[in-house]
C-alpha cells in the first residue's frame, strides 16, 4: 500500500497476511450420476486433490465414478442416507481425512492415499477400501468403518481403534487382500460369517486371530451346548449334550466307535486353557441355525445366521506346528484352522508341505456340509508333481496328516485368494470312485479306491488315507487287510480277490451306490457284490446299486458289500453281463433307439435328463429281459442329455448329444 505516491523517498509499504478458507465443494446431483461432469458440482468444477467435498443426501442423482475412471478429493464427508459408487477398476481417492456417515459401494475402491497421516471417522460402509499412505491411516475411536468385500493395506499401518468390522451377508464376506511388505493393520477388527439356513450341521470353525478367543464370543450368536448349561456359559438344554468339538491327534483312533480325539468344551469361558479357541486351532461346531431355535425335537426349518468374532488378525507369515502321536494310523490327523481373515488356498500350503516331508498321504480333508444330513469328510488329493489350489474360507479349519510329530505347515500373504473353492463331490482320475446317495440323489458319502501295483491290501502310509470320523450320520469306506477303515485306498488289481466295504448309518431308509468313476487295468473287470441279497453289478461309470438299510443289522455293517474282481463262478445278473444298454444314433436328431438287455425280467424305465438333472422324458416300460424304445427328440433343444434306464436295482445312464 503506497502512503505517498508523489515522493518515492517518503515510500512506505505495508505488509498483510490473508488466509483464504476454500469453500467446501458439495455434489448438487442435477445433471447425471457421473462424478466427472463439472454442471454436477455446487463450484462449477471437477473436485481435485486440493478441495474439501461433501456428498449430501437427498439429491436428484447421487454421485458415481466410471469404470476404470478415477476421483480425487482433499477431505470427504459423506452425509447420511447418500450413496457413492465407483465402479469396477475405478479409484475414489482421498488425500485427507474421511467421514463416512453412509455409503460407498461398488466393485472400485476407496483409496486412502494421501502424503500425511490420515484419518477416518463416521459410522459407514465402504464395499472395496485400500489403504496406500506410507503415513498410516486411524479409524477414530468411536468410529465404526464395515467392509463389506476387500481391505487392501498397499502401504502404511491401518490403525483401526478396534473400530473395523469385516462384514457378511448371503451376497459376499468381506476379506483382508495380500498385505504388502511393509503394510500392517494395528488393532482388533470383527470378522462376520454368514451361515445358511436350511440345514442343521456340522461345520469344521475357527478364527484368524493371532491370539486365543472364547466359545463365548461364538455363544452370542448361535447356541452352543455342553455339560451344566448355564452353569458353564452353554445354553441349556435337556440333555446338555456337548455341540463344540476339538480334536486331540494324541489320543485319536477314528476305528473306535467313538473317536477319543474328539473333546468336548467344558466352559465357553477362557479361564481354564483348554476351553479357549487357540491359534490355528480347528473345531468341529453344530449349527442349529439362528440363537434360540433347534433346541427341542420339533420339526423346522433353520433360519440363517452371522456369527461375528473379534481380535487381532493374523498378518504376514504364519507357521503351524503339528502334532503326532503314537504309530496308531490314526494318530496323524490334525485339525487346523485357516489363519487369515480371507480366503486361503490350502491347496498349494499342503503340496508344498508334502514336498518338504511335512505331511503325508494322498489327501487331505475338507468338511462339506452339504453332505448327508449334518456333513462329512471329503478328501481333496494332493499331486505329487504340482500344487492343485483349493481356497477354504476364513473361519473354516480342514484336516491333514502330520509326518512327524514337530511338522509344520507355512501360510503365506500369497496364499490368499478372492474367493473360496467350491465343494464339488466328484470322482478322481485313476480312481474308482463309489459314492453313496439316498433315494433323493442326495450325496451322503465316497470312498475312492486306486488299483497300483506298488501298494499292497494293507494300509499303506503313503499311499493311503484312513476314514477320518467325527458327526457325519452315514460313513462309507472300504477295510484294508489289516482292519483299517480307509478313505482312500490303494491295492493291485488281483483277479478272483475281493476289496471289503462297510457302511454304517443311523437312518433307516433306501439308498443307492453309484460308480462315479472306475478305473480299472486294461482287460480287468470289476463288481459290487451285495452279499445279503447275493447279486452282482457290473460296475462301469454311472451303474448304481439300489439297497434298503432296515432296522436288521445285516443290512449294514462291514459284511454286506464287497468289490469283486473278475469273480469267478459266480452268475453276475444271471447272464454275467449284467444290464447292458445301447443308444443309436448318438448323437441323434430326430429320434433315439435305446436298446437293453438283462439276464431276467424286472420292471424297467427309461428317463432323459438335461445337463441341469430336469427330466424331460419318462416312460416305464413294465416287465422286460430285453427290448428296444424309440424316442422322438423333435421337441428337444439342441444339446447334450442324459438317458438313464433303470432294470429293477439296476441302473445304466449314458450320454446323448441331440444335434
Amino acid at each position: 500500500r503506497l502512503l505517498n505516491a508523489f515522493n518515492p523517498v517518503c515510500t512506505t509499504t505495508l505488509s498483510d497476511s490473508v488466509t483464504v478458507n476454500p469453500i467446501p465443494m458439495a455434489w448438487v446431483g442435477t445433471t447425471s450420476t457421473d462424478w466427472n461432469t463439472a454442471s454436477n458440482w455446487s463450484c462449477g468444477f471437477v473436485p481435485g486433490a486440493s478441495d474439501d467435498v461433501t456428498i449430501p443426501s437427498g439429491t436428484t442423482y447421487s454421485p458415481a465414478i466410471a469404470a476404470s475412471a478415477s476421483g480425487t478429493t482433499r477431505s470427504l464427508t459423506i452425509a447420511s442416507g447418500a450413496v457413492v459408487t465407483v465402479n469396477s477398476a475405478a479409484y475414489l481417492n482421498v488425500k485427507g481425512s474421511l467421514s463416512n456417515s453412509a455409503t460407498i459401494t461398488g466393485a472400485g475402491r476407496l483409496r486412502m492415499n494421501g502424503t500425511s497421516a490420515q484419518s477416518i471417522t463416521g459410522f459407514g460402509t465402504v464395499s472395496n477400501m485400500e489403504t496406500d499412505n506410507s503415513a498410516g491411516t486411524t479409524i477414530s475411536t468411536g468410529a465404526r468403518v464395515i467392509v463389506k468385500s476387500a481391505l487392501y493395506i498397499s502401504a502404511g499401518t491401518l490403525n483401526t481403534s478396534d473400530s473395523l468390522v469385516l462384514y457378511s451377508d448371503s451376497v459376499a464376506t468381506a476379506r483382508v487382500d495380500s498385505i504388502v511388505s511393509g503394510g500392517s493393520i494395528v488393532g482388533q477388527a470383527k470378522v462376520m460369517v454368514y451361515i445358511p439356513g436350511g440345514r442343521r450341521v456340522y461345520r469344521f470353525w475357527s478364527h484368524p486371530f493371532s491370539g486365543y478367543i472364547g466359545l463365548s464370543q461364538v455363544q452370542n450368536y448361535i447356541d452352543v451346548t455342553g455339560p451344566g448349561g448355564s452353569a458353564n456359559g452353554f445354553t441349556t438344554t435337556a440333555s446338555n449334550a456337548p455341540s463344540a468339538f476339538r480334536y486331540n491327534p494324541a489320543v485319536g483312533n477314528a476305528s473306535l466307535p467313538s473317536d477319543p480325539g474328539w473333546r468336548q468344551f467344558a466352559s465357553t469361558s477362557t479361564s481354564v486353557d483348554s476351553n479357549r479357541i487357540h491359534q490355528y486351532q480347528g473345531l468341529r461346531l453344530f449349527f442349529r441355525g439362528a440363537k434360540g431355535t433347534g433346541l427341542g425335537y420339533l420339526p423346522y426349518t433353520p433360519d440363517p445366521v452371522t456369527v461375528a468374532q473379534w481380535g487381532t488378525l493374523n498378518q504376514g507369515t504364519q507357521t503351524v506346528t503339528l502334532t503326532k502321536g503314537s504309530s496308531n494310523p490314526y494318530q496323524e490327523y490334525n485339525m487346523v484352522g485357516n489363519p487369515y481373515a480371507s480366503p486361503t488356498d490350502i491347496g498349494t500350503v499342503v503340496y508344498n508341505a508334502l514336498v518338504a516331508g511335512n505331511v503325508v498321504g494322498p489327501s487331505y480333508f475338507v468338511w462339506n456340509p452339504s453332505l448327508g444330513t449334518a456333513g462329512q469328510f471329503q478328501a481333496y488329493f494332493i499331486s505329487t508333481t504340482s500344487a492343485t489350489p483349493y481356497y477354504l474360507q476364513a473361519c473354516n479349519s480342514f484336516q491333514v496328516r502330520a509326518h512327524h510329530n514337530g511338522a509344520t505347515l507355512t501360510f503365506g500373504e500369497r496364499n490368499k485368494g478372492n474367493a473360496p473353492t467350491a465343494n464339488l463331490f466328484r470322482a478322481e482320475p485313476e480312481y474308482v470312485s463309489l459314492k453313496v446317495y439316498d433315494a433323493n440323489y442326495h450325496p451322503y458319502d465316497m470312498v475312492y479306491i486306486r488299483f497300483n501295483n506298488e501298494a499292497t491290501d494293507a494300509n499303506d502310509y503313503d499311499l493311503d488315507a484312513t476314514k477320518p470320523f467325527g458327526g457325519a450320520d452315514l460313513n462309507f469306506y472300504s477295510l484294508s487287510s489289516d482292519d483299517n477303515k480307509m478313505i482312500v485306498d490303494s491295492r493291485p488289481f488281483d483277479a478272483g480277490k475281493v476289496i471289503p466295504l462297510g457302511l454304517g448309518t443311523k437312518y433307516q431308509q433306501d439308498y443307492i451306490i453309484k460308480a462315479e468313476g472306475v478305473t480299472v487295468p486294461e482287460g480287468g473287470q470289476l463288481y459290487l457284490h451285495d452279499k445279503l441279497l447275493k447279486q452282482y453289478v457290473a460296475m462301469q461309470p454311472g451303474a448304481e446299486y439300489r439297497f434298503a438299510v432296515t432296522d436288521d443289522a445285516a443290512t449294514q455293517g462291514n459284511d454286506r458289500f464287497e468289490l469283486s474282481m473278475k469273480p469267478a463262478d459266480v452268475v453276475v445278473a444271471q447272464n454275467n453281463k449284467g444290464l447292458q444298454v445301447s443308444i443309436v444314433p448318438n448323437p441323434a436328431t430326430d429320434d433315439v433307439n435305446v436298446t437293453f438287455t438283462n439276464g431276467k425280467k424286472d420292471d424297467v424305465s427309461v428317463r432323459i435328463l438335461d445337463l441341469s438333472g430336469v427330466s424331460v422324458y419318462s416312460k416305464g416300460l413294465g416287465q422286460l429281459a430285453s427290448g428296444t424304445i424309440n424316442v422322438p427328440l423333435t421337441n428337444f433343444a439342441s444339446g447334450i442329455y442324459m438317458v438313464e434306464l433303470t432294470s429293477g436295482s439296476q441302473k445304466v445312464v449314458q450320454r446323448l448329444v441331440k444335434e
